[in-house]
């Protein structure tokens, strides 16, 4: 059994020479075994292949299980297959404040994100909840399929998020009792930031505006595609037309779209279709997979508009067809030569290079912006192209369209997602019932 995806995993995170579950001790396998597996490393596979056929979940399943096989093999000395409870108690105060062996280490893997101290840094909450969730996930799947005969998940609690191990809080001077309540300071805090994650109306209504502002000259620095090497010294000359096509069209249809970077960046043509009178865009995008179908999302007028302002410049026609399934919505520039080839434009760009273009272009926005309003250059300099999802959420919620409907048109499968958009009507509602019985008592 071989997978690419497994090829690049760190050198002996999976043990060599492993035959059973539990290597030549003992095994956990049960009789009942129907995945076929008989080490770690092919049961993974299993699961793999079974849980993440979409190739964003696996990337995001794979970063977990990497992470997890390399604490159980080089920090507790053991398999996937001979995880215990205090193993995964253990796992979950690694995640929020983890250690490295001082041997045996695979040099090449960096599970964490390096601070400038040096140290690996402990993922956020919502992080550890999805390494939680994923490695969870994997260990029912191997217990349900026979592959170990128990699952120690089973008997682990909920994960509270304040998980740490008594060493780290002697390392840090901090009681129990101390350590929680820097927890609940840090709640606020980030529940604070959450909610800036997005453009105000009046914010939106500027940058819009921004595109065609006579202030706005396009002399944005940074490289025109992903495969362009950028001189330090290169004057800053003002984009071509259609590269300005293309941020317009990534600013005004990935909003109208709530897409996803990923979603966006693989995204053809032919996916755009008329629907009456309406455009729709039909996509597979998180959770779902091609054969639940694609959802379909409802464009607007400056979509549309900002689309067809951009195929122009491409070349294309002025509006999608169905036909044009090699040709994709948001593309490399264009080539200057073109050989042997009927194709008018460029191949897809990666997600990365999608939210770079648009964050280059924020920065650049925040310069003018600040002459308005300083706290929306703040917002522009922080913002990414996930901030256009969040925004057209928010926008939902303002405009009082229902929960159902906004949960559709972001097409999450889970309604309490949704509910985050909602916050501020939720507070004024609770407002409105304090100020009733302020009232009575008056």
């Amino acid at each position: 059994m071989s997978d690419p995806t497994m090829s690049i995993i760190p050198l002996a995170i999976f043990p060599d020479g492993q035959k059973d579950g539990l290597g030549t001790t003992s095994s956990s396998v049960v009789i009942g075994n129907s995945l076929g597996a008989y080490n770690d490393q092919e049961a993974v596979l299993i699961w793999l292949n079974t849980h993440a056929k979409n190739p964003h979940t696996r990337k995001a399943y794979l970063q977990e299980v990497r992470r997890f096989a390399a604490f159980m093999v080089h920090v507790r000395g053991t398999i996937l297959a001979g995880a215990t409870v205090a193993d995964l108690e253990a796992f979950r105060s690694w995640l929020s404040s983890p250690s490295r062996p001082d041997q045996g280490w695979p040099t090449a893997f960096v599970p964490f994100r390096v601070g400038a101290d040096g140290r690996w840094q402990g993922l956020s909450l919502g992080s550890r909840r999805r390494a939680d969730t994923t490695i969870r996930g994997l260990y029912g799947f191997l217990h349900a399929g026979g592959y170990l005969r128990a699952n120690p998940f089973l008997q682990l609690g909920k994960l509270t998020g304040e998980e740490i191990s008594l060493d780290e809080l002697a390392r840090r001077g901090l009681t129990a009792r101390e350590y929680a309540r820097q927890l609940r300071q840090q709640a606020i805090r980030d529940d604070n930031l959450g909610q800036d994650k997005a453009f105000s109306f009046e914010l939106w209504r500027w940058l819009r505006g921004f595109l065609d502002a006579p202030e706005n000259t396009w002399q944005i620095a940074g490289k025109s595609t992903e495969d362009e090497e950028e001189p330090a010294d290169r004057k800053v000359e003002p984009w071509s037309a259609e590269r300005r096509a293309r941020l317009r069209c990534i600013l005004l249809f990935g909003y109208a779209a709530a897409s996803r970077r990923s979603e966006l960046s693989e995204a053809m043509m032919n996916a755009i279709v008329r629907s009456g009178t309406r455009w729709v865009w039909k996509v597979v995008g998180k959770g779902r997979n091609a054969a639940d179908g694609p959802d379909r999302v409802t464009l607007d007028e400056d979509a549309m508009n900002a689309l067809q302002q951009y195929r122009l410049t491409r070349g294309l026609g002025a509006w999608p067809d169905p036909g044009e399934f090699e040709v994709p919505v948001i593309a490399k520039l264009t080539p200057r030569r073109r050989r042997r080839t009927e194709l008018k434009t460029g191949a897809n760009v990666t997600a990365g290079y999608l939210n770079l273009e648009l964050r280059r272009f924020f920065d650049f926005a925040a310069v003018f912006a600040a002459r308005v309003n300083p706290g929306w250059a703040l917002s522009l300099r922080q913002a990414a192209s996930h901030w256009l999802r969040h925004t057209r959420g928010s926008h939902f919620a303002l405009g009082h369209v229902s929960l159902a409907r906004t949960a559709e048109q972001l097409r999450h499968k889970d309604p309490r997602t949704t509910s985050r958009y909602y916050v501020h009507m939720k507070d004024e509602e609770r407002g409105e019932a304090v100020d009733a019985i302020s009232q009575l008592l008056k």
